[in-house]
């Protein structure tokens, strides 16, 4: 049984951030680089339903199979953190799929193309197969695969720079066929602020924690992205919203739902302010209702009087600004 998990970051941007800050750091304090790795892969993994645990000079002890490693490389750190997982299906004595992530960071005095002949060679003999190359002007990546485990990816990614133009390796190996015996507890965590130029008219809902947020400018108008969690219901959610919006004279309408969701579109008197909230229950723990609240605004516009809302609390009940 193989789980499909994208080996190669989506944010490859991050990636070729964490491999040149690597280089510039090659042979100063190899603690403190591994500090920096690890809070950058942290922040790349935040979807991930595991904590990220980091080996600093070592590999962690269940590697399920060693990649190649380059000659002479040092050794400045590895992780390891559960992926998100995407299939129910149930393994031996009941245990739940896990699929796990490896992260493993080497650094060489040897040039990139150097480093990009060795892993093209050592991923394409027995027991790797070499899958895709990619390279830019800045990073080189490879994708490969395990002839005798489907169940074991991963990419080989290399980037050169600093003042010594040292090169930096970062292997990341995924194990799609590991189980555990239960789901780790959901831990709630502190409520993030809303994003700057977020509108004052749309209310936020009480009590709540807001998980993640976003921002996107366009010429006419800016987009908002507020997700949080809640342990009131979808049909309280709901509500709330819309008596909020009535009491501002808006157009509230009963969007298509996806599934479970609940959800409502609304907009403003004058067309300025529009959008749309889906809640539905929280996959990792059903004791939280998650909502998406998505707002797009007109900047041009003349801000509006609102009725004013309890501010958000963290989990301890301290309400944030």
């Amino acid at each position: 049984m193989a789980l499909t998990y994208p080996v190669r970051f989506s944010a490859l941007a991050l990636l070729a951030a964490l491999l040149f800050l690597l280089a510039a750091c090659a042979g100063g304090d190899d603690g403190r680089t591994a500090g920096v790795i690890h809070r950058l892969l942290l922040a790349a993994a935040t979807d991930s339903s595991g904590t990220l645990e980091s080996f600093p000079g070592r590999l962690p002890d269940d590697l399920p199979v060693e990649p190649p490693r380059y000659p002479g490389a040092g050794l400045i750190m590895s992780s390891r953190q559960p992926a998100p997982v995407t299939d129910t299906e149930v393994g031996p004595e009941e245990s739940i799929p896990q699929p796990t992530l490896y992260f493993i960071v080497f650094d060489t005095t040897d040039g990139r193309e150097d480093v990009f002949d060795f892993y093209e060679d050592a991923l394409d003999e027995d027991p790797w197969q070499l899958e895709s190359t990619f390279s830019t002007g800045e990073l080189d990546s490879l994708e490969f695969s395990n002839v005798d485990d489907a169940d074991i990816a991963g990419a080989v990614s290399i980037a050169s720079g600093g003042e010594d133009e040292r090169t930096s390796i970062l292997i990341s190996l995924q194990d799609a066929g590991a189980f555990r015996e239960e789901a780790p507890p959901f831990e709630l965590g502190a409520s993030l602020p809303v994003p700057k130029e977020f509108p004052d008219d749309v209310p936020l809902y009480p009590d709540s924690t807001i998980t993640s947020t976003a921002f996107f400018r366009e010429p006419g108008s800016e987009s908002f992205l507020v997700i949080f969690l809640t342990t009131d219901s979808q049909d309280e959610i709901a509500g709330f919203y819309r008596d909020q919006f009535h009491q501002r004279d808006w157009s509230v309408l009963e969007g298509a739902p996806l599934g479970l969701e609940e959800r409502i579109d609304f907009r403003d008197e004058g067309g300025d302010i529009q959008g749309s909230l889906l809640a539905d229950r929280f996959s990792r723990d059903p004791g939280y209702t998650e909502v998406r609240l998505q707002v797009r605004v007109n900047p041009a516009r003349e801000p509006a009087g609102g009725t004013e809302t309890p501010a958000p609390t963290d989990e301890g009940g301290a309400s944030r600004p």
